[in-house]
């Protein structure tokens, strides 16, 4: 937790860089905010400060219904706890509607141990952190679509309507109706829409033309689309191939997020999967102090530098497989003749582990070696879906740079250092011929960051 008195300063100072990271307590009046919010600012003695939305919940404090807290940038504040924990929170996050049983069964653990690690880790029950999730969710679908109370409630996985004002009222001390008289829809949105709009922040800066150019270069046609501040990607969403389209609105800190309505109820899992994606949820200043600590002059470090994400890891396993000892265009040749090969069957969505597994591959003019590992992977997310990358390695030709790669592109792993990559490896080596030491040590938890500035050193 950030100490109080950088609070008070990025509280007094509203700085955006802070956004996210912590949120404030109004004693008086018991909401909630940003630490950007633009109400007149309440005395330092009637304020107290909480790391997370959910926290503050469970102390009894409603979310402000002007700035909006359940959209603010997620902290970095999970990436240290039990591994086991993070992955839980990645699971009940996109599986509002599993029971925590069955969460428990997919990690191998009891729910008993489950909900002690969630006690223990995050002072809250399993059970409380989802239902905390859905009405933060609830709150934001409320405020910014159209969409019923009715369609509300079920997109975030309760039964119904009144099952959401019961908790909502009990919760926020709001019900679903007084939210949504705070109603603000995006712009060119009305009641005829039969897109979802959704606003989703960062804290700046954002390199948006690094990210934007990376994605280009390694874009999948007819899957993927990437325009100047636009992108648009098809995703497999529990077989559901769902388009959706991005904007990015630097001047906001924010991008736009839209969908099919059809697809409301796969909301939670959407916008999961593209915060990821974006790494909207990285602190920039954190990153550039731990890259400077590790080495790197001011000047060489790319501000606002973010991961380019994989949809999923399945995807990113068969880019990266496919990207073995070649160049990044031979490896984007062979990816899009890959999915060309699966695209009528996948409705434009990359192809699921159950279709690559029933394939022989040979269309494609790779090594045998490496068309089986493809479909050696296929088979066996088949049989282990919910398997970390790092049980990858029992697979023959795939090797630890794959399953790092993997990591920090689908999981989103903020401390993978690619020491064995050729591109790093160089640029090491440069810094080492000029008589500077580069200590990745230094960077962690964020020596990812370091692997792709490396890599923007070299262009």
């Amino acid at each position: 937790m950030l100490s109080a008195q950088v609070c008070h300063q990025a509280r007094i100072s509203r700085d955006p860089r802070f956004d996210g990271l912590f949120f404030v307590l109004v004693k008086s009046t018991k909401i909630f905010c940003r630490n950007t919010c633009k109400v007149r600012l309440p005395l330092e003695k009637n304020v107290s400060y909480s790391e997370r939305a959910e926290s503050a919940l469970a102390q009894g404090y409603r979310p402000c219904l002007r700035c909006r807290p359940d959209s603010a940038p997620l902290s970095f504040a999970w990436q240290g706890v039990n591994t086991t924990v993070s992955r839980a929170i990645n699971l009940l996050s996109e599986n509002l509607a599993c029971n925590i049983h069955d969460i428990a069964e997919r990690l191998g653990i009891s729910e008993r141990y489950l909900h002690k690690l969630f006690t223990e880790h995050l002072n809250l029950s399993p059970k409380q952190f989802v239902l905390y999730q859905r009405l933060l969710m609830a709150k934001g679908l409320l405020q910014q679509t159209h969409l019923s109370i009715e369609q509300v409630a079920h997109s975030v996985g309760f039964s119904g309507a009144r099952q959401l004002q019961v908790h909502s009222q009990k919760i926020m001390n709001l019900t679903p109706s007084q939210i949504r008289k705070t109603q603000t829809i995006n712009r060119g949105a009305n009641k005829l829409d039969k897109d979802i709009s959704l606003s989703l922040s960062y804290r700046p800066p954002y390199q948006w033309s690094g990210v934007r150019d990376f994605y280009a270069r390694r874009q999948i046609n007819e899957n993927e689309y990437v325009g100047n501040n636009t992108m648009r990607k098809i995703l497999n969403i529990e077989g559901y191939p769902i388009l959706v389209k991005l904007e990015h609105v630097g001047e906001e800190n924010k991008f736009m997020l839209q969908f099919d309505a059809a697809y409301s109820r796969h909301v939670m899992c959407i916008t999961r999967v593209v915060r990821r994606m974006l790494d909207l949820d990285a602190d920039p200043n954190l990153i550039r102090v731990a890259l400077e600590n590790a080495g790197l002059h001011h000047k060489e470090i790319v501000a606002g530098i973010r991961i380019p994400g994989v949809a999923s890891q399945f995807e990113a396993g068969c880019r990266a497989i496919l990207g073995q000892q070649v160049s990044v265009a031979a490896a984007v040749n062979k990816l899009n003749q890959f999915f060309n090969h699966f695209k009528v069957q996948t409705d434009g969505a990359f192809p699921s582990p159950e279709l690559v597994a029933n394939d022989d591959l040979m269309f494609l003019k790779i090594p045998n070696a490496r068309r089986q590992s493809l479909i050696n992977l296929a088979r066996f997310l088949m049989a282990t879906p919910d398997a970390d990358p790092s049980e990858w390695l029992s697979i023959k030709g795939i090797g630890p740079w794959t399953v790092n790669y993997v990591l920090m592109r689908a999981q989103g792993s903020t401390d993978i250092w690619l020491n064995t990559d050729l591109v790093v490896k160089q640029q090491v080596t440069k810094l080492a011929d000029a008589k500077r030491e580069l200590n990745d040590t230094l960077a962690s938890p964020w020596r990812s960051y370091l692997s792709l500035n490396l890599w923007s050193m070299s262009d």
